[in-house]
């Protein structure tokens, strides 16, 4: 049985020593074709999602979700063949647990520190020299927990002056401007998506801005873990950041997740330095009935076309093919009726289910909402009930997915609004 590696060796020329593997989109035994995403990475300056460059079958993963993985690594294999029950391919030519087996070397004088690329990022914001930092990770690899050990450590030295207290989430005051610009945007996807909605947004935002695109309960990777409830999917969320080691983020939401943005900010379990939200959810009770269902039940794709083209203010917006690859996404993921089944749940008889108009009040971070003018599946007019402090963008001839309708506005206003913090 053939066998082909799955690696990342750079991203758009980025210097990078290692990678944290966010999601799997796939699990081992999969069919998956050329073109499908299969795995996304954190580089030290984004998320980065590598697709297969072949048909075959995901035969191997062998760095899971939250693991880091050193550049050039196999992080899986895909078959010619479909594996059989039990049986294991053949071992890459790399091993890929060779780096994080070996026993930690001693740095030379002169050598580059191996470092997270969270903990790099980081370091380079306090001022931190990462040769100083002793690292507690295989092979010495320099963690975040390092990180924060030699910051802590440093404020001792400067004169016995404590760490600030904790911040509350919604308030960005009590951590520094060098932390704030550290923390990754989080991208939240709407209902029937999944995190690839974000791809044409990701590439034109500013450098410097990372990002982690999530997937909600219920949708792509976590297809198999629906949710009932706007708290169910915000500690699903919530808990999967603090696997990932994100204590604090820039929240991006659009729709079903600008929601769930407002009600991780709620939670309290996250700081948040800055929220975005593209039509969000929660603000009212209105909301398409017909094109929640039409989406969750599309089964040809001529249906999908329909429904999709519903949500947009321009059909020549959407791109070619879209329709097609959301439903065979969909008929992989096997999710149709756990979307279904979320959609009379949080949506019962034709109503939003949720109201989190007082959470967005509540907010004390920069705070912006973006809408279409043509938006007929939430309306555009629950704009209105937005805070006195928070920015609104209506925007011409644009629908329910600005995201996809204006990537370039979108990415310019996501940014705004991160480095309006600091």
């Amino acid at each position: 049985m053939a066998t082909h590696p799955i690696s990342i060796d750079s991203a758009g020329g980025e210097y990078m020593e290692a990678v944290l593997v966010i999601a799997w989109a796939a699990k081992s035994g999969d069919r998956i074709k050329a073109g499908d995403l299969i795995v996304t990475v954190e580089t030290a300056k984004a998320a980065t999602e590598i697709e297969a460059d072949r048909d075959g079958w995901l035969a191997d993963i062998y760095f899971t979700e939250g693991q880091e993985a050193p550049v050039g690594a196999v992080l899986g294999t895909i078959s010619d063949e479909k594996p059989m029950a039990g049986q294991a391919a053949p071992a890459a030519t790399t091993d890929p647990l060779s780096v994080a087996d070996a026993p930690p070397p001693a740095r030379q004088a002169g050598t580059r520190a191996i470092a997270s690329p969270l903990a790099r990022r980081l370091a380079a914001a306090a001022g931190l020299d990462l040769s100083t930092v002793p690292g507690t990770g295989p092979r010495g690899r320099i963690k975040k927990r390092d990180i924060d050990a030699a910051l802590a450590g440093r404020s001792d030295r400067s004169g016995g002056i404590q760490a600030e207290p904790a911040a509350s989430p919604a308030s960005p005051a009590a951590t520094p401007a060098t932390a704030r610009q550290t923390a990754p945007a989080v991208l939240i996807h709407g209902f029937g998506a999944d995190r690839s909605v974000w791809r044409q947004v990701v590439p034109l935002l500013e450098p410097g801005v990372a990002t982690i695109s999530l997937d909600l309960p219920g949708h792509g990777a976590e297809a198999a873990r629906p949710a009932r409830s706007i708290e169910e999917i915000a500690f699903a969320l919530s808990d999967r950041l603090e696997a990932m080691g994100v204590g604090d983020a820039h929240l991006v939401g659009h729709s079903l997740g600008g929601a769930a943005a407002l009600a991780l900010t709620r939670l309290g379990r996250l700081t948040i330095r800055s929220v975005t939200l593209l039509a969000p959810g929660g603000l009212g009770p209105e909301i398409n009935a017909g094109f929640i269902a039409g989406l969750a039940r599309s089964t040809t794709v001529q249906a999908l076309e329909r429904w999709l083209a519903f949500m947009v203010g321009d059909p020549r917006a959407l791109p070619a093919g879209y329709a097609q690859a959301a439903l065979r996404q969909m008929e992989k993921n096997g999710n149709r009726d756990a979307l279904a089944s979320m959609a009379e749940a949080l949506f019962p008889d034709g109503t939003q289910g949720f109201d989190l108009t007082t959470a967005l009040a509540e907010l004390g971070v920069p705070t912006r909402l973006v809408w279409g003018k043509l938006d007929r599946v939430a309306p555009a007019a629950h704009a209105a009930r937005a805070p006195g402090f928070a920015a609104v963008h209506l925007l011409e001839g644009v629908g329910h997915v600005p995201q996809i309708e204006a990537p370039a506005l979108t990415a310019r206003l996501i940014a705004e609004t991160v480095r309006s913090c600091g």
